[in-house]
């Protein structure tokens, strides 16, 4: 694993900020927030004069969250093109809340009639079978105005405002661009984005998606007397497969094992008819699973998933599903935002310093689920292969083991166990938060061995008997 010096050049090294020293900068800002990712800002800092550099950055105007973060931005679509055959682009909205910090001006709407916050918008690219996180593809922050008519719409008139918060997905998938010819990109969205102008603007582009519907849509010829509509057609239609899926823990349900069965169909969708453009139609599939004998006490699971990448067969309907299962990794990346790099504790007094805040953290939150991903994806290596033999020696001493048997499975857990996992049979793999504290830790005792090696023995003058 890099260093958080290497961490930080590779990732802030290339920005342009119109003077070097702003670069400079942001480079010593990302070193010092990847040493110590869950502390304030004044703690990872440090000195009174890193702090001050720090802070004299965030608010500068001159320096924007797109320019900070536009290097990741690149490298991330770089590697979504040659790392394999098919990358997801996971989207998905999360709000930071700062009702609790009243002097910060600048903040926006966060639901109705309220103000205290920030809205981002951001397009993760994961490869589907492994989950590995490769980065942030795009990332949008804005602070919304306040809603006061909004009710009174039609919604015909709602899909006419230029500022509607379902464009910021079709932004993304036009700035993040066409997908190399060897590449399938797969953008993968909640229902807040089941819109056919985002259906559209992803094919446009050369990629596709796998998309969970809500809308009612009216299908075949508009003119039958005798209209079909989408989600009863598609609820109608006969078992054709069954799965299990793994449901992780939440704060009211604990984890759980459903047995679901699976259904699929194609379809052709019209473009609205009160949508300005000329009439279109596009062919769709459209995958249902569902939860037939759900637990009394639990809602039953259903997902109706509607993708542009056929289906034709139980193997590629469980592959659409299991590429929506993958939704659940932003979420992941949005707890480690908040929760491990404390976005919302910020005690900066404008939104467009918490802006330039969130490019820093927000390629911070990437390195923790990297980090996560690097303990999972191959145990059964030898440890002291890849990683400092410093570090492998500790943990080698700490758990009674060979330092040369260790294997990199073997040496995450240990790590984890250092940053407080309890490491039960019902606990599972350990979580960014605890690898991140025991990684921390062993950094730690490893710059310890290494002062204590250097040091000049001392002679103890016992004296005279």
């Amino acid at each position: 694993m890099e260093t958080a010096s290497e961490w930080a050049q590779r990732q802030f090294g290339g920005v342009i900020l119109g003077d070097k020293r702003r670069g400079q900068r942001a480079v010593k800002m990302a070193r010092s927030m990847a040493s110590e990712p869950l502390g304030s800002l004044p703690q990872q800092m440090g000195s009174w004069e890193a702090q001050k550099g720090a802070y004299r950055l965030l608010d500068n105007a001159k320096v924007s969250h797109a320019e900070l973060s536009e290097p990741h931005w690149q490298n991330t679509r770089e590697e979504s093109g040659r790392v394999g055959s098919v990358v997801l682009m996971i989207q998905d909205f999360t709000v930071l809340n700062y009702l609790g910090h009243p002097a910060t001006e600048g903040l926006g709407e966060i639901s109705k009639g309220i103000l205290g916050g920030l809205w981002v918008h951001n397009t993760l690219a994961v490869l589907p079978q492994s989950k590995r996180v490769i980065g942030l593809a795009y990332q949008q922050v804005w602070s919304r105005a306040a809603r006061q008519t909004l009710e009174k719409e039609t919604v015909a008139h709602r899909r006419k405002r230029s500022n509607r918060q379902s464009l910021r997905w079709v932004q993304a998938v036009t700035t993040i661009g066409k997908p190399p010819e060897s590449v399938k990109w797969v953008h993968v969205a909640d229902r807040e984005s089941d819109a056919f102008e985002l259906f559209e603007a992803i094919l446009n582009t050369g990629a596709d998606f796998c998309i969970r519907l809500v809308q009612e849509r009216r299908l075949a010829d508009w003119t039958e007397e005798q209209p079909t509509y989408l989600l009863k057609n598609v609820r109608d239609l006969p078992e054709m497969g069954q799965r299990t899926l793994d449901i992780p823990a939440s704060p009211k349900h604990a984890a759980r094992q459903a047995h679901l069965a699976v259904s699929w169909q194609s379809i052709t969708i019209r473009k609205p008819r009160n949508t300005p453009g000329e009439e279109k139609y596009i062919t769709v599939w459209v995958v249902r699973t569902w939860e037939k004998h759900p637990p009394f006490d639990l809602e039953p699971i259903e997902w109706l998933l509607m993708t542009s990448v056929p289906v034709q067969s139980l193997p590629e309907a469980l592959e659409r599903i299991e590429w929506y299962t993958c939704r659940w990794v932003i979420e992941e990346f949005h707890r480690c935002l908040k929760t491990g790099c404390q976005i919302e504790k910020s005690q900066l007094r404008q939104a467009e310093r918490i802006q330039r805040l969130l490019a820093f953290l927000s390629i911070l939150a990437i390195r923790l689920l990297q980090l996560r991903d690097l303990s999972r994806s191959t145990p059964n290596l030898l440890a002291i292969d890849h990683v400092d033999p410093v570090l492998v020696q500790i943990i080698a001493l700490r758990s009674k083991k060979n330092p040369n048997e260790l294997s990199l499975g073997f040496f995450w857990f240990e790590i984890a166990k250092l940053g407080g996992f309890p490491a039960r049979k019902s606990d599972g793999n350990p979580g960014w938060l605890r690898i991140w504290r025991g990684w921390l830790h062993l950094l730690d005792l490893a710059e310890g061995v290494r002062i204590a090696r250097n040091l000049p023995l001392i002679e103890k003058d016992v004296g005279n008997p």
